[in-house]
């Protein structure tokens, strides 16, 4: 069973600062979360990552995982190359009641972590042997990453942000889960939404799906 962990506002810390770390890093992009780096070096991407303010980066010199205890994360992943540092991160992190993650080690974490699709920061698909085989995960993943940016065109892109756009405006006018379900596949088959977004006219698609909600009985 795969889950989709909601970090959102939350505090994540990644534990190393090499290339683990940062595919780590880069799974967390966009879950809208905060993002500490702790390790006493980084690469160069992760480097941009903090110029750019997408990240935070704290150097300190890795001995124990004593310095968790100035924290508060709802998540911490261990990615250093040191495998008996990193069960102790889990382990601290265990203690503290978070949810633990060792890039190196499936079988000390609270979960697996599945190689990722992510199709214009919008559609995430994971690909998971439940920590079997990190190996094939990644080489399936590089399979199916071809067959899906096919399948998943630029049109299904539009209409998921516009259902975003259109689900949050409905949470203040529609008053119950069902009618708001009927509203928004209201929009998915609406024929003149689905010509605007197929001629590439965003802000007219979304006129009208504001159109409908103020319509809707």
């Amino acid at each position: 069973m795969i889950v989709d962990l909601n970090l959102k506002g939350n505090l994540v810390i990644v534990v190393g600062g090499g290339e683990e770390g940062l595919k780590k890093v880069n799974s967390l992009l966009t879950q809208d979360c905060k993002i500490l780096v702790v390790s006493d070096k980084i690469n160069t991407q992760l480097v941009n990552y903090i110029k750019k303010k997408k990240i935070q980066f704290k150097k300190i010199k890795l001995k124990d995982a004593n310095f968790l205890s100035k924290y508060k994360p709802f998540l911490v992943m261990a990615a250093t190359d040191d495998k008996e540092l990193n069960r102790k991160i889990v382990q601290k992190a265990k203690k503290m009641r978070c949810y633990a993650y060792a890039a190196d080690d499936p079988e000390v974490s609270d979960f697996a972590h599945p190689s990722v699709i992510n199709i214009d920061d919008t559609v995430q698909i994971a690909i998971s042997t439940g920590g079997r085989s990190p190996a094939m995960a990644r080489k399936i993943k590089l399979q199916a990453e071809k067959v899906f940016k096919k399948i998943i065109k630029k049109e299904d892109i539009y209409q998921i942000r516009l259902q975003q756009i259109a689900r949050t405006a409905a949470k203040n006018k529609i008053a119950t889960p069902m009618e708001r379900k009927k509203f928004l596949y209201s929009i998915l088959n609406d024929n003149q939404i689905k010509q605007l977004i197929k001629d590439n006219n965003l802000k007219e698609a979304q006129k009208r799906a504001m159109i409908m909600l103020r319509e809707w009985k």
